[in-house]
């Protein structure tokens, strides 16, 4: 079942699993602390309480009273039809289980009634794997990027609804 997220909800909880999926990739890539300090894998509580705001909205998918997955949708500021997914997260015991699929498929359903005509994502550029991922789903390459405050080249892409 995924629900929406709210301040009542113990955000450590949410962050230990954010860290938990996303060290499988920190690991991979070289990721660290020092290196990539806002990657989710290092994410704290108080910092994914933070970012929750007007704009974003925090999903989770429980399974038995686990949590498994968790989505964030983001409204961009300054073009209102065009929202962000970030922060897709599926525990390691429950991948390649199509819950990540159902989180994707249930936020394009919500960006969709939030009156969103396309979803932007960006992910490590090196990470074939997740590129071919979310091609499957409809989403294409619109660049690759690079931040200061990134060790890895960031690949855009876009998804039209």
């Amino acid at each position: 079942m995924i629900r929406n997220v709210g301040l009542q909800d113990d955000f450590s909880i949410l962050a230990d699993l954010l860290n938990c999926s996303f060290a499988t990739v920190a690991k991979e890539f070289g990721l660290t602390k020092e290196n990539a300090p806002t990657n989710n894998a290092f994410i704290t509580g108080d910092a994914l309480k933070t970012q929750l705001n007007n704009c974003t909205k925090y999903y989770i998918e429980e399974e038995d009273g686990k949590i498994t997955g968790f989505i964030a949708i983001e409204r961009s500021s300054g073009e209102p039809d065009v929202f962000y997914i970030e922060k897709v997260a599926v525990h390691p015991d429950h991948r390649h289980k199509g819950t990540g699929r159902m989180l994707m498929d249930f936020a394009s359903d919500m960006i969709v009634e939030y009156g969103g005509k396309s979803i932007s994502i960006g992910l490590i550029n090196a990470n074939k794997v997740l590129k071919e991922w979310y091609r499957r789903q409809g989403f294409r390459e619109t660049g690759i990027r690079s931040y200061d405050h990134l060790p890895f080249k960031v690949c855009m892409m876009n998804k039209e609804l």
